[in-house]
């Protein structure tokens, strides 16, 4: 019991530790990487030569792309250039303004290593340099200053103001970035937020901890309260059944349909006692059930802030930060409406079967074919509405990262298209199967005749059906190939009795008989659970030369006519013998010759 208990917190320990590494390379798997170190990876725009790749917009005779601080990808400016029509044919000499924002970059990456070294705060000014108006920056440890950018006539267009005023402005700005960096590249700076991270991850583990608690105590309630509904179920089925005095309770070797089946029997129950508190067991096992997905969601969700917030605060991590409440936000936004549609779904087909089930007016036994029914037909629905919300959020998650999807949906229809033409048969399968349920022409237990093939339906899917039949033979037949049906246990069945009496028996004592042997079968407790009502003596149905044709009907209860039958036959074999009541049999003339006279003719 110990080993089994450790290892069952041995699983749980493991979940969670995978859980929240899932989470964290979630955060920090789809971000993207910093320019200055690894190259940008081409985008499907990027791969048109004559559209300007990412991050770069074009307007007119300039294209324009953004100059972000190394540190936390924060934008400081914009840098324009002459539009390059032809990103595979530059013009010599001209720079392309997404490498030019690169090398901006890049240097203020070198500037960040000089700043933290420096022991006073560098100084960013403008300069002259081959006629050109430039932005450097120097500091105390090195006697060159470090060009930084070059304002041009471009720039100057672009944003409407002189080369002076542009340069003074970028001045401002990259000073102020400077002194951010220094700020918070200090010793000082970086023990506080190393400390806020720290306690952030405490908080994080100790709160994971409360949640584990709570996850484990709502596993063991609802183990608890799944037990109990089972317990009322089959203590509610065992009192309707007794109310009722109906034996056709779901075979015990059904399983999964027992349950479904009893689980008829304390819906009818209590709708017919007009109880309250109807269903309270179910609905707190599916309240438990949802708080334990929300406390998932809750993890996921927590977790995914507080490493946010930890990139959000250390300056080496600063750098993903924007990244990780873009892509990854909005990946976690996607997959829980895709959960939350698939909970609501699922939860609204079974509050749709529900009142299906609770009919009164329905008898015992349709009540009992209901719970076959509605768990294949809500099954198929569920799994139906499952599948095309996660096809949905798998759609969405490639748009998501730029993938086209409409490339992927044109293939994927003609591979559909293709596979539809090639699986006829097994689309035909499907419908026919659905209506074969919907319509309930037979369940699982009737006894059917299909065609010239018959016998106990075993198995029923929407792709096939399986019979039984009397020598034991499993008959599998597709549902596409049924087209005439006839259900022989459908609610009720019938023994169809008819016997031939010789024309020297007295009618009247025949019919006498016939009633009392059907009267005293149905009155005896061992066949009254199954003959809804005593037998019909309808009469004599024909006159022939072998006699008088007299038909019962018998009405028994769903698989028992044979028994019935059989019981009835004996009995009427008994009573006519007992009653001297000849049989009739063919009637013979015989015709006799003399020898002499037949051999005078000849």
């Amino acid at each position: 019991m110990i080993r089994l208990i450790s290892y069952r917190w041995f699983q749980t320990v493991i979940r969670y530790f995978l859980i929240g590494v899932f989470t964290f390379s979630l955060c920090i798997g789809w971000t993207v990487p910093a320019q200055s170190q690894i190259p940008s990876l081409p985008t499907a725009a990027s791969n048109n030569p004559m559209q300007p790749p990412e991050g770069v917009s074009r307007v007119g005779e300039f294209e324009i792309a953004k100059v972000k601080s190394p540190l936390d990808n924060k934008i400081l400016f914009e840098v324009t250039s002459p539009t390059i029509w032809n990103r595979e044919n530059v013009p010599e000499g001209q720079l392309p303004v997404e490498t030019r924002a690169q090398e901006i970059t890049d240097r203020l990456w070198r500037v960040i290593g000089r700043t933290i070294k420096a022991k006073e705060t560098p100084i960013v000014s403008t300069a002259i340099l081959n006629n050109r108006l430039i932005i450097q920056i120097s500091d105390d440890q090195t006697s060159r200053p470090v060009r930084l950018v070059t304002v041009t006539e471009p720039d100057a267009d672009y944003s409407g103001k002189t080369l002076e005023e542009l340069a003074q402005e970028w001045q401002k700005i990259i000073q102020e970035e400077i002194v951010r960096m220094k700020q918070l590249l200090s010793p000082e700076v970086l023990r506080e937020r190393l400390w806020q991270a720290t306690q952030i991850l405490l908080g994080l583990f100790i709160t994971s901890a409360v949640i584990w608690l709570f996850w484990r105590i709502l596993s063991r309630r609802i183990i608890s309260l799944e037990a109990r509904y089972q317990k009322e179920l089959e203590l509610a089925a065992a009192a309707a059944e007794k109310a009722q005095k109906s034996p056709d309770i779901a075979d015990e070797n059904m399983e999964g349909e027992e349950a479904e089946a009893r689980e008829i029997a304390h819906l009818r129950s209590q709708f017919l006692a007009n109880m309250p508190q109807q269903f309270t067991v179910k609905k707190r096992l599916e309240f438990d059930k949802f708080l334990k997905w929300l406390l998932f969601w809750t993890f996921i969700l927590m977790w995914y802030i507080g490493i946010s917030f930890i990139f959000s605060q250390i300056p080496i991590l600063m750098q993903w930060s924007l990244n990780i409440w873009a892509t990854p936000l909005v990946l976690l936004l996607i997959w829980f409406v895709i959960s939350l549609a698939i909970r609501i779904c699922r939860s609204s087909i079974d509050r749709f079967v529900h009142p299906w089930k609770l009919n009164p007016a329905i008898s015992w036994v349709e009540a009992q074919r209901i719970a076959l029914r509605t768990k294949t037909v809500s099954g198929a629905l569920k799994g139906l509405i499952t599948f095309v919300l996660i096809v949905l959020g798998i759609i969405w998650t490639l748009s998501l990262f730029n993938v086209p999807t409409s490339s992927i949906l044109a293939g994927g229809a003609i591979i559909g298209l293709a596979i539809s033409f090639g699986s006829q048969s097994l689309i035909k399968d499907l419908v026919n199967g659905c209506l074969i349920l919907l319509e309930d022409q037979f369940a699982v237990g009737d006894v059917v005749q299909i065609g010239d093939r018959s016998g106990l339906v075993e198995n029923l899917n929407l792709r096939v059906t399986q019979l039984r039949n009397s020598e034991g033979k499993l008959i599998t037949i597709s549902n596409s190939n049924i087209i005439d049906v006839q259900n022989l246990t459908r609610l009720w069945s019938r023994v169809d009795f008819s016997i031939i009496v010789a024309y020297e028996n007295d009618p009247e004592k025949v019919l006498k008989i016939l009633r009392e042997v059907g009267q005293k079968l149905y009155s005896e407790r061992e066949w009254r659970d199954r003959l809804p009502e005593p037998p019909e003596v309808l009469g004599i149905d024909d006159l022939s030369h072998t006699g008088m044709l007299v038909r019962v009907w018998i009405k028994t209860k769903p698989m028992e006519q044979w028994s019935v039958g059989r019981e009835f036959r004996l009995r009427v074999r008994q009573a006519f013998a007992a009653n001297n009541i000849q049989i009739g049999r063919p009637q013979w003339i015989s015709y006799n010759t003399p020898l002499e006279k037949a051999n005078i003719q000849n």
